[in-house]
């Protein structure tokens, strides 16, 4: 990212399309379908972190340097290349999801599933090659006609005193729920949205400073304050029985869209798309940039690159997962390997080159067979241990070395 052009509302515009896609309307969606206000887990702890992204914004304005190049100043190239790669595992989920929403708003409106998934690859292209400025525009254009979309569903289910409940309700469903998958959520969120590329890009590309920080707080007021509107719109339906008939709860929103909004549903689900692609859009980025900082002069084949990436995004949404779960799943193996690490680098603490390589690939390894493991049910281990167990051998990694330096020393 060299070009430094965006303003604070285009700041703002561009880290709000890059959550305010398939995983914050589509997923929140779905995931109130099943669970009520909580499903808006996922979008309160964005906005959270967009706040503490705003704390940390001047200092990644001024290195100009994405999670893989600190590490790799710090560490050298080979921890470089491994947080870039881990880095592409992590976006390759959350592009998955934005993918399988896509299709999930194409199928409601009555195309099928493979044609659907041809038509999202194809605009996810095209998109992903549209200059930032003008993309910002776009974008917010298509967020200001969704919530107003959605206001007017929530409008005609009566639905206005949900709304504004929703904090209470959302607060006592959340403590009632299974409080380590919880933990695990925030985790896996939050982690990725203070550092995760696709949103440290539009931060790095602010005019100043001080675009870079009020964009970040920007996003996350408005975040804060749409947050609960997938939900609160879907839960009101729910109780009106305007989704009476719906097979695929993925498809809640563009569903009600198509029963409430009369002669414009058409138009409103295609603007909802608009706006969702704009998270598909982001990652893809991020991931071409990603494969950059682990192949260094790939920049030469960028459309393949970016043809690729969205190839592999399109063999996930496969999967069969919930829109969130697609991305918490894969965020896990991210943190598990990165968190630790992160961690003692914020507090200053030195770890060898090689320690920190060894560390990443164990938490990598051992978060990923767990993972394996839980989704295939070996052994009736909880859905929530991939992310404790990768930290875990991260940290039993950190302590072999130090005890093996330790005697090594002694030795001498």
């Amino acid at each position: 990212m060299t070009q430094r052009k965006l303003s604070a509302v285009g700041v703002g515009t561009l880290l709000v399309s890059a959550s305010y896609g398939v995983a914050f309307l589509l997923g929140s969606g779905e995931m109130a379908v099943r669970g009520g206000m909580a499903g808006s887990l996922y979008a309160i702890v964005t906005a959270f972190g967009m706040l503490v992204l705003a704390l940390a914004a001047p200092a990644l304005w001024r290195t100009r340097q994405l999670i893989w190049d600190a590490f790799g100043e710090r560490y050298g190239s080979a921890v470089r290349k491994l947080v870039a790669l881990l880095s592409l595992v992590w976006m390759s989920g959350v592009l998955a999801a934005q993918i399988h929403g896509g299709i999930a708003v194409l199928v409601a409106a009555g195309l099928p599933a493979t044609h659907a998934l041809a038509v999202i690859a194809a605009a996810l292209l095209v998109m992903s090659s549209i200059e930032l400025g003008m993309a910002a525009t776009l974008f917010a254009s298509c967020l200001m006609a969704t919530n107003i979309a959605l206001l007017h569903s929530l409008a005609a289910s009566n639905g206005v005193p949900t709304y504004l409940h929703a904090w209470p309700s959302f607060i006592g469903q959340i403590r009632t729920a299974p409080r380590a998958e919880t933990l695990v959520t925030i985790a896996a969120v939050g982690f990725l949205v203070i550092t995760g590329s696709d949103y440290q890009q539009f931060v790095i590309a602010a005019r100043r400073p001080r675009d870079a920080w009020v964009g970040c707080v920007l996003a996350g007021v408005f975040l804060m304050v749409t947050g609960f509107l997938p939900a609160a719109t879907v839960i009101a339906a729910l109780h009106a029985g305007k989704l009476i008939g719906l097979t695929d709860a993925a498809s809640a929103i563009p569903w009600l869209m198509l029963q409430t909004g009369g002669p414009l549903g058409s138009l409103c689900i295609s603007v909802i798309l608009l706006a969702a692609l704009g998270s598909g859009t982001a990652i893809t980025r991020a991931m071409a940039c990603a494969s950059e900082g682990l192949l260094p002069g790939n920049d030469r084949h960028d459309h393949w690159w970016r043809l690729l990436i969205i190839a592999s995004g399109c063999a996930i949404a496969t999967d069969g997962q919930a829109i969130v779960s697609t991305i918490v799943s894969l965020n896990v193996i991210y943190v598990a390997a990165v968190g630790l690490l992160f961690v003692l680098q914020q507090a200053g603490r030195q770890v060898a080159p090689r320690c920190a390589s060894i560390m990443l690939v164990s938490g990598a390894i051992v978060s990923l067979l767990v993972a394996v493991m839980t989704s295939s049910g070996i052994g009736g281990l909880p859905l929530w241990l991939p992310l404790p167990a990768g930290i875990t051998a991260s940290a039993c990694a950190l302590f072999a070395w130090q005890l093996a330096t330790l005697r090594r020393s002694v030795g001498s």
